[in-house]
C-alpha cells in the first residue's frame, strides 16, 4: 500500500465517521429536548389541574334560603377592653436581666509595629 491508497481510504472512512459522530449528538440532542418539553407541559397540566380541582377546605353546609339571604348573627362575639396606652406600659421581668451588665472598662494593646 503506497501513500495514495491511504489517502483515499481517509476520504472515504473519515466522512462516514463524521456523518456517524454528528447523527448520534444530533440524536442525543432531539431527544434531551423533547424530554424537557414533555416535563414541561406535564407540569403545566399539573397546575391547570390543581387550579381546576376544588379547594381542599370547602366545607358543604345546607342552608335554607332565609339563613342564606340574612345578616350574620354577633351575639355570640365576645367583647375585650381595649389595650392600653403606650405610657402605660411596663417592662416585663423577663425581657431584661435581673442583673445589670460588667461595668466599662477600657485596655490599651501596645501597637505591633
Amino acid at each position: 500500500m503506497d501513500m495514495s491508497d491511504h489517502i483515499i481510504i481517509f476520504k472515504i472512512f473519515i466522512p462516514i465517521i463524521t456523518f456517524g459522530f454528528l447523527t448520534i449528538c444530533c440524536t442525543g440532542l432531539c431527544k434531551t429536548f423533547q424530554r424537557v418539553r414533555k416535563e414541561r407541559v406535564e407540569r403545566l397540566q399539573g397546575q391547570t389541574q390543581a387550579v381546576d380541582q376544588p379547594s381542599v377546605y370547602v366545607i358543604p353546609i345546607s342552608l335554607s334560603d332565609d339563613e342564606l339571604y340574612r345578616p350574620p348573627r354577633y351575639s355570640t362575639v365576645q367583647f375585650y377592653e381595649p389595650p392600653p396606652s403606650y405610657n402605660e406600659l411596663h417592662v416585663k421581668p423577663e425581657a431584661s436581666p435581673l442583673e445589670p451588665p460588667p461595668a466599662y472598662s477600657e485596655s490599651v494593646s501596645p501597637s505591633s509595629s
